[in-house]
């Protein structure tokens, strides 16, 4: 049997101090106007002055966009609110900075500047017709894999379910991977985040979607991810740690958005959406 196999992935940098490349790329993109999407932690642990002064050294203008949310998964509410700041600024590129909840509205907010309707709208698989604003993508967790993936997670408050929008449109046009943003992550998201990239790692092997090219990167995450999880975990400033638990992540997240899940992510959905969970602990 002769297997078809497609395979997507956004640009990727990779590696330590990497960040320091985001003016640049932002520039390759055609950004002049620049909304940058994080959240509070990121702006606590000085990663926001960070990464605006390397968008201003390239001449940027840059509008910084806060995110606050009082459950794990963002509800569909903040992506319009987040999208109707873009739309009313006409910025050329939209970058998200964070952990995956941040990611996945920057990325469903860029889909709503040039597509009709509401996020609702979109649950379900390639149901968005066209592109939106280019995006950059930049992780502060090693966890979710939204930097690489088309997949965007949302609490559904009319139900109190998770819903996914999985779509080709939303893949990012760069993910920046830069190890160490991860060091400021504390210990109880580390963990969750490291067992939702496991088993974005594992879960995948088992799909029916799955191909050689996936399964090679899925054992290898697994590998990295097993060894290195419980170091990071206990040290934070181990950055031999931090830098696996990056790479796994990243990992992991292409064999994600290449492979799909399966009952794992099918049971957790409605569980974390009842009891306000994050991803890795339902």
């Amino acid at each position: 049997m002769f297997q078809v196999i497609q395979f997507a992935t956004p640009s990727i940098i990779f590696g330590m101090d990497t960040i320091g490349q985001i003016g640049q790329q932002a520039k390759k993109l055609g950004a002049g106007r620049v909304l940058l999407v994080t959240g509070p932690h990121v702006k606590e642990a000085g990663i926001l002055d960070r990464v605006l002064g390397f968008l201003k050294a390239e001449s940027l203008d840059v509008e910084i966009n806060i995110q606050g949310r009082d459950t794990p998964e963002p509800a569909t509410s903040v992506v319009e609110d987040t999208a109707e700041v873009a739309r009313k600024g006409k910025f050329d590129v939209i970058i998200g900075v964070g952990g995956g909840s941040i990611l996945d509205v920057s990325k469903m907010a860029s889909a709503l500047v040039t597509n009709p309707g509401k996020t609702k709208d979109y649950f379900g698989r390639e149901k968005v017709p066209q592109r939106g604003k280019p995006t950059i993508i930049v992780p502060t967790t090693s966890g979710t894999g939204a930097e690489v993936t088309k997949h965007a997670i949302f609490l559904d408050r009319e139900v109190n379910v998770k819903k996914a929008v999985a779509s080709s449109a939303l893949l990012p046009n760069m993910a920046i991977v830069d190890p160490m943003l991860t060091v400021s992550c504390p210990p109880h998201v580390t963990a969750a985040a490291g067992i939702d990239a496991f088993i974005h790692a594992a879960e995948p092997f088992l799909s029916k979607n799955a191909n050689p090219i996936t399964d090679a990167l899925s054992i290898d995450s697994v590998k990295i991810i097993t060894k290195w999880l419980g170091p990071a975990f206990a040290d934070g400033q181990n950055l031999d740690a931090r830098y696996h638990m990056a790479l796994g992540s990243l990992m992991s997240g292409i064999v994600l958005n290449n492979s799909g899940t399966s009952l794992v992510h099918a049971m957790a959905y409605p569980v974390g959406g009842e009891y306000h969970t994050s991803h890795g602990v339902t």
